[in-house]
């Protein structure tokens, strides 16, 4: 494709604009099918801030996970209006995944869209704005920020942040007043709602306005300085209407910290992020510094470079720095003098082509420093959706040089055919590879056998994977699993967390003691539960499972509450060991302030209604067992109880409703004895006695001992002069309860009638 001038003239920004947004379409319309995944699970699937029971109010006092922003745990991410968008998702389809990745596919499009037009008022051209935008498109780094649903933070982010900018332009071009600059404000306030990063836009306007708009450079800056202090009257005018405009960004941009900060109520704790999560910021000065400023040019060689990514950098994805005189530290040198060279060298001139390289570095350099660490800690090492934004600066500069260099050989026809199949070559392999990347966020299990190819002694990867296998009952390979993310990470708690787990569903009560307590003692943190309050609960359940170590559990228990008041199935747990001990009345409070620190845990609710109905309390603990059915419809174990408990009534309502709870537990449960023992016993109460003697009969077939079932269908037997069925029904009671006079007695007048029978 020849890029010339009438083609130029041909060509239209918007017609760029729709290009790049169609080319984002097809490159990730593969992701449709793909589901939720890694961080996307505590995000939508584990975030009650999702469900209509939570109300809209709370997405504005809880972090991006669903945490209060006040709680010790809370990472401080403040994204409401992210939330609220996957909230409107999941009220329209609730956990389908296709939903959420469409408006990701969409939102992706439209930036792709916005962004041509920013470069097209800028560059003053279309073509080098189709070549940035094509590349934002398709480049492979984006794929974590649209095919992983937790880069929506981002995709908002980037479309109110361009946004932000071409209003801002708007407003500073025309000289029309405020109104144009106050809906700049409004949409930068969408963009920092949607990712911290979208303030930095203010940054980037001043910038646009100053130096691009205005023309400025270093020397005509320190003239107008002069100029002022010698007689500040002569001042120009667009100089303060300029200061008018920055003023405003002033005080929006301090206005809106100052909240930010008072809802965060102070900076998270260092001690969330663990020495896993950002390992150079428990390292000392200066190996601290210079681990972040390395980062600098790891993220820089991403966007250069995008063939290795991955959705975790840590445990050894990104080399230490523990040396001042490590080779590292001269790549971290030669990505600052590039910068500074390019700066330098756009702050010398008045040109056209400085102003616009300006800008890109702008776009670079300016949201990217809130994720650098080096002025407040965040919680990851290298996150590739965090390079959505500076990524735009990135495409832009490579946008700018390559029409430049288009520019400088126009006349060279063969030069200026080779960089065209240069940049078209770039766009098809970039594309080739989002689409093959695209892939691997097919499922978490794809997703973390890629990043273990990528590196393989992640405790992450390993941890997770191993989960994966858990949920499909295939415990043998998830255990090896985590040992081997235990060894290769001893400092990851949730690989301990996860063996200990495995270990305890797989009944090696004992053996799951170790690592559970190992988890404790390196801390676990998640971002969308208490992880170590859940460690806890396992230990503890371990340790009851021995009825001599009662105490012992309870004490644990006791520990674990002081440390977590506010999680109440650690009550609920505790309640449950006094339950087996018989101790009902001390149970029956730790029940209900489970229940008053979560209504919504079913496992108090049953308990309660356990224990009531073992002190006699049969209409609460209906009431209880009626409350576990609302909040887990599908819960065997309640409708079993609340069965048993009906099925004793006089009323024949509840007679009729103990039918169809028991009937539902021996549809999904046919081998269960207790519930057909009880529906038994029930259709012998309605007089139903076929029903019942075809139900004790499948009683007494699972369970061949069970003398009140065998000497019921004796009964039966007997009732309808089956002698000789009923003698075997009660030979075999009698078997198992050789004491019991009723048993024999019927015996014996059974056989008596099978001899009567064999006498005639």
């Amino acid at each position: 494709m020849m890029l010339t001038l009438t083609s130029e003239r041909r060509l239209t920004v918007q017609t760029a604009g729709i290009i790049c947004a169609v080319t984002a379409i097809l490159v990730y319309l593969n992701t449709l099918d793909c589901g939720i995944c890694f961080d996307d699970e505590p995000a939508i699937k584990n975030n009650k801030d999702l469900l209509p029971a939570t109300s809209w109010s709370q997405l504005l006092w809880h972090d991006f996970w669903g945490q209060p922003l006040d709680s010790p745990t809370s990472h401080k991410s403040y994204r409401p209006l992210c939330v609220a968008t996957f909230r409107l998702n999941y009220l329209l389809h609730e956990l389908q995944p296709m939903g959420y990745h469409l408006v990701n596919v969409l939102l992706h499009s439209a930036v792709c869209f916005l962004y041509v037009q920013l470069c097209g008022v800028v560059f003053g051209k279309v073509w080098p704005a189709l070549i940035a935008g094509l590349l934002f498109a398709v480049h492979p780094l984006h794929t974590e920020a649209v095919a992983g649903l937790v880069g929506r933070t981002e995709l908002l982010s980037a479309l109110f942040f361009i946004g932000a900018f071409l209003i801002y332009r708007k407003g500073a071009v025309q000289d029309t007043g405020y109104r144009w600059l106050l809906l700049s404000c409004a949409l930068c306030l969408c963009s920092a709602l949607s990712k911290e990063q979208g303030i930095t836009v203010v940054a980037v306007c001043v910038v646009y306005d100053f130096f691009v708009l205005h023309k400025m450079d270093f020397q005509s800056s320190l003239q107008l300085l002069d100029t002022i202090r010698l007689n500040p009257f002569e001042t120009p005018r667009w100089f303060v209407r300029f200061l008018k405009r920055v003023l405003l960004l002033a005080v929006f941009t301090v206005g809106f910290l100052a909240m930010r900060i008072k809802i965060m109520h102070g900076a998270p704790s260092i001690s969330i992020f663990g020495k896993n999560v950002n390992p150079p910021l428990f390292m000392d000065t200066p190996y601290r510094q210079l681990n972040w400023l390395y980062l600098c040019f790891v993220n820089a060689w991403l966007l250069f470079n995008p063939s290795r990514l991955s959705p975790d950098w840590r445990f050894g994805g990104v080399p230490k720095i523990t040396s001042v005189t490590s080779p590292l530290n001269l790549l971290t040198l030669t990505t600052f003098a590039v910068v500074t060279i390019l700066a330098v060298y756009c702050l010398r001139g008045n040109g056209k082509k400085q102003k616009v390289v300006l800008l890109g570095l702008s776009l670079l350099v300016l949201p990217y420093i809130p994720a650098s660490n080096l002025f407040f800690p965040v919680g990851f090492v290298v996150a590739e959706r965090v390079l959505y934004l500076p990524s735009m600066g990135f495409c832009f500069l490579v946008g700018c040089g390559v029409w430049h260099a288009l520019k400088l050989n126009a006349k060279r026809r063969p030069v200026k055919i080779l960089l065209q199949v240069v940049i078209a070559y770039l766009v098809a392999v970039h594309s080739a590879k989002t689409l093959l990347r695209n892939r691997d966020w097919h499922s978490g299990f794809s997703l973390y056998t890629s990043g273990l190819q990528q590196n393989p002694k992640s405790g992450i990867f390993l941890s997770n994977l191993g989960t994966d296998y858990a949920m499909m009952k295939n415990y043998s390979i998830a255990e090896q699993l985590f040992k081997t993310a235990t060894e290769v990470a001893p400092n990851y708690s949730k690989g301990f967390f996860h063996l200990g787990k495995v270990m305890f569903l797989t009944n090696r009560y004992k053996d799951a003691e170790e690592p559970l307590k190992r988890a404790i003692q390196l801390g676990v943190v998640d971002t969308s539960t208490d992880k170590l309050a859940e460690t806890y609960t396992f230990l503890v359940n371990a340790i009851s499972k021995d009825a001599t170590r009662a105490e012992e559990a309870m004490e644990i228990c006791d520990e674990a509450i002081a440390l977590y008041p506010y999680y109440g199935k650690l009550y609920a747990i505790k309640g449950g060991i006094l339950l087996k001990l018989n101790r009902n009345n001390e149970s029956v409070p730790l029940f209900e302030e489970a229940i008053r620190k979560n209504p919504g845990l079913a496992l108090a609710h049953y308990n309660l209604g356990s224990a009531l109905s073992r002190l006699g309390d049969k209409l609460n603990a209906e009431k209880a067992f009626q409350r576990v059915l609302l909040i887990d419809p599908g819960s065997s174990h309640a409708k079993l109880q609340l069965g048993v408990l009906l099925h004793d009534s006089s009323e024949e309502l509840k007679l009729k409703e103990a039918e169809r709870l028991l009937l539902d537990v021996v549809s999904a449960e046919p081998r269960n004895p207790e519930a057909l023992f009880y529906l038994a016993e029930l259709y012998l109460r309605l007089q139903q006695y076929r029903k019942a003697q075809e139900t004790y009969l499948r009683v007494v077939q699972i369970q061949t001992g069970h003398k009140t079932a065998l000497y019921n269908l004796g009964v039966l037997y007997y009732r309808f002069g089956d002698y000789d069925k009923a003698v075997i029904a009660l030979r075999r009671a009698l078997q198992s309860d050789p004491a019991n006079a009723d048993v024999a007695n019927l015996l014996g007048l059974a056989e008596e009638r099978v001899r009567l029978s064999d006498a005639l």
